[in-house]
């Protein structure tokens, strides 16, 4: 499992169950912590990281030159810093650059709305695509579908490409993202928080706790 954030205390709070894979960041994400830049935050997070966990950082720019240029930068933060690349044309075009110039780069293409960008990314090299689960659903588009169809399809190609179910609102998308074959899933803090603080669980635990106060020993 991802934390999708890029709030350093967030990452801290998680740290401590030991599940983390890693952390995934956007720009929308970046822009929410006020008066740091991308740089700083990257350093920060990585500072609180393990050494066997990745952080994702987007690569922006609207042109294939920019777009490239862009991701170049964010490498020379960090060794240890993966790409986020848009699954578009120009996209493709700079993974496909990125790729035949330093193979060991991983890439994980983002902004994944159909099976077809999953093909393209798998055969162009990337180690992830990242399908918008709830972005999908707003769209009217059956997003556990595309999420099953890309694992069937990448198991029959042999694609080692991984699927990181993103983009959640609530914590049924998570669950439905996973049984549909994705590897793994990337979700904000305020959703775990809402499976470790089930209400039907809280009652139970509170009448436990009521009648252990009167247990003798």
């Amino acid at each position: 499992m991802f934390l999708d954030t890029a709030n350093v205390k967030e990452i801290e709070a998680m740290q401590v169950f030991h599940w983390l894979t890693g952390v995934t960041t956007n720009p929308t994400l970046l822009a929410k912590e006020i008066g740091k830049s991308r740089a700083v935050i990257s350093r920060e997070i990585l500072s609180i990281l393990h050494d066997e966990q990745r952080l994702f950082v987007q690569a922006t720019g609207e042109t294939q030159e920019a777009l490239y240029d862009d991701a170049q930068a964010i490498l020379s933060l960090d060794t240890r810093i993966a790409l986020k690349i848009p699954a578009d044309e120009i996209g493709f075009r700079v993974i496909t650059q990125l790729k035949q110039e330093r193979p060991d780069i991983e890439i994980l293409a983002t902004a994944i709305f159909s099976v077809e960008q999953s093909y393209l990314a798998a055969l162009a090299g990337c180690e992830w695509v990242a399908p918008y689960v709830n972005r999908m659903a707003n769209q009217g588009l059956d997003a556990k579908q595309v999420v099953a169809s890309t694992a069937e399809l990448f198991k029959q190609l042999e694609a080692p490409t991984k699927i990181l179910g993103a983009s959640f609102k609530n914590t049924a998308q998570v669950i439905d993202t996973l049984l549909a074959g994705a590897t793994d899933v990337t979700i904000p803090s305020n959703l775990i928080q809402v499976i470790m603080h089930n209400k039907l669980a809280a009652d139970s635990i509170h009448v436990f706790n009521q009648d252990a106060k009167g247990e003798k020993i």
